[in-house]
């Protein structure tokens, strides 16, 4: 292409640049802005909306031509004309070019509209070939500069070595990445077989270890096995968890404690009591519970010993606890009479049973079956419903020889059942619950020196074995009490036992081991002397510097 055309292509485009599409007055703006951003529209794209009406401009000399058609104005004092009405053909002729101008409106609107479709049309292809014609310059201008580079031989020759020089080093370039890549498959592809080899082993291993787990965990199946039957065996043949014999004695030992607690609150009149157990054999009123268990002799006792009233309060106290809740013929305290049959009879018919049970296995069934029973609430109700019965019972009797009893705000037997009869009821429910068997001891045991008939009397060894406590003192004797001890070594006689004692009898044989000693009350024969303090205290004060001996005792 030469410079010429190329000129000649710039003159042109210029010429077509510079042509417009006519802009109608009467069109708004945004139908050309609408317009300019259309390509490719073709002449047969649809109107303007109806709602555009197309305004055409008045005709002035029509106007004027229909205003001198009128009457001219009337001169003063000259009458004015009268207009002759029109004939009918001329309103027809009227009518039909009215019609006429109508349709000539319309077709000379819609000739408007198609001619301004075809230069909306030819604006816009003018406006294409105006971007081609740029796009014809960006290429000349490179041409020209393509050409101008080849008229001088010697920059062209410089720029083509340029260019083949870096041509070169691109593709020494690449050979030498290429190498690099190489060396790094290499690598890649031996590492890759390192780690196929560790995956194989790895693999093999971990079968052998699967292996190896399904096979311990078959040993831990048989083993859990295993041990489940040891621990049903051991259950078997181990005796269920027992209440130890230092507890169970230690609750006996506190029960009675609280009942001496509890009289010596109460026992304040004893005037009062004194005239009571007097008129108790003659009173019809007195309660059946006192007669049952006052004798005449403890009656006569108070009347010589008025300080003995207290320990004859103890004593109805604990005779009453052991008769109605520590009983040994009771099965369970709280347990109601068809029960314990039926259970007595399960009992006896399973001495029956073939192989025979023995004694222990018997008495570990009542334990287990007593303990299940406790925790049934209906059970426990009824357990507390003849306790508060029982402490009741014994407040109302007491009441009798100290009707001043102290409430604190309490019903009067509610401070007895708390103290007294609630720790007896569980003593008796924890002796129960035990494979071992207990028993309470109301009476003395014979002692090797009693002679036939005399199981009331009390010997000087009897010390070591009894708690004894003195009727007219209430002092504890000690075997360095200063007493006068007959020739068969007798001190005194039993009056009443106001802790009896506690035993757990011994399965093989029909002995027992004495788990707390009994208190008895006791008559000395002869009072108790005083001891001579100074001398002893003397003669014990000169043994210790190296002097004579602590004088014997008489």
């Amino acid at each position: 292409m030469s410079e010429n055309d190329i000129e000649l292509g710039q003159s042109s485009s210029k010429s077509k640049l510079s042509e417009e599409p006519p802009v109608d007055a009467s069109e708004p703006e945004s139908f050309y802005r609408d317009a300019s951003t259309t390509k490719g529209m073709n002449h047969h794209q649809p109107s303007r909306p109806s709602s555009w009406v197309h305004v055409i401009p008045e005709d002035k000399d029509a106007s004027s031509r229909e205003s001198s058609q009128e009457d001219p104005p009337t001169k003063p004092g000259i009458p004015p004309r009268t207009k002759k009405p029109q004939s009918r053909s001329s309103v027809d002729v009227d009518d039909n070019e009215s019609k006429n101008l109508k349709v000539e409106h319309r077709n000379l609107k819609k000739e408007y509209e198609e001619t301004r479709q075809d230069l909306r049309s030819a604006w816009h292809e003018n406006k294409e070939q105006s971007l081609e014609i740029r796009d014809l310059k960006k290429h000349n201008a490179h041409l020209k500069e393509t050409i101008r580079t080849h008229a001088d031989p010697k920059s062209y020759k410089d720029q083509i070595m340029s260019e083949r020089r870096k041509f070169y080093e691109h593709v020494d370039m690449l050979d030498d990445h290429i190498a690099h890549l190489k060396h790094q498959l290499e690598k890649t592809k031996l590492h890759m077989d390192q780690l196929t080899f560790q995956t194989r082993e790895a693999n093999e291993e971990k079968a052998a270890y699967e292996n190896k787990l399904q096979t311990l965990q078959k040993q831990n199946a048989r083993l859990n096995e295993d041990l489940t039957e040891c621990r049903d065996d051991i259950l078997r043949l181990q005796p269920p968890s027992q209440i130890p014999d230092s507890k169970i004695a230690e609750e006996y030992s506190s029960l009675y404690q609280q009942i001496a607690s509890w009289v010596d609150d109460e026992a304040d009149d004893t005037q009062f009591m004194e005239t009571s157990l007097t008129d108790l054999a003659t009173d019809k009123k007195a309660p059946e519970l006192l007669r049952a268990y006052l004798d005449p002799d403890l009656i006569r006792l108070t009347k010589k010993h008025s300080d003995a009233e207290p320990l004859v309060l103890r004593y109805i106290i604990q005779l009453h606890l052991h008769r109605v809740i520590l009983a040994d013929d009771i099965y369970l305290f709280g347990l109601d009479e068809h029960n314990i049959t039926m259970l007595r009879s399960i009992e006896h018919a399973m001495e029956a049973l073939e192989p025979k049970r023995d004694t222990l296995t018997i008495q570990r069934w009542r334990s287990e079956t007593l303990q299940a029973l406790a925790k049934i609430d209906g059970f426990q109700a009824e357990q507390q419903r003849q306790a508060t019965i029982v402490s009741k019972d014994l407040w109302a009797a007491l009441t009798y020889l100290l009707p001043e009893l102290t409430t604190d705000g309490k019903p009067g037997w509610k401070r007895l059942h708390e103290t007294v009869t609630s720790p007896a009821v569980q003593l008796a429910t924890n002796m129960r619950f035990s494979t071992s068997c207990y028993r309470i001891i109301a009476h003395l045991p014979r002692s090797s020196s009693a002679s036939p008939g005399q199981n009331n009397v009390i010997y000087h060894p009897d010390i070591q074995r009894f708690t004894i406590m003195d009727v007219a003192t209430q002092k504890v004797l000690r075997q360095d009490s200063v007493l006068k001890v007959a020739e068969d070594g007798r001190i005194g006689e039993n009056v009443m036992v106001l802790q009896p004692l506690l035993l757990r009898m011994q399965r093989d044989t029909h002995g027992g081991i004495a788990l707390c000693k009994p208190t008895v009350a006791i008559k000395l024969d002869e009072p108790m002397a005083k001891r001579a303090k100074g001398v002893r205290a003397l003669g014990a004060l000169s043994s210790w510097f190296g002097g004579e001996q602590e004088p014997t005792r008489s």
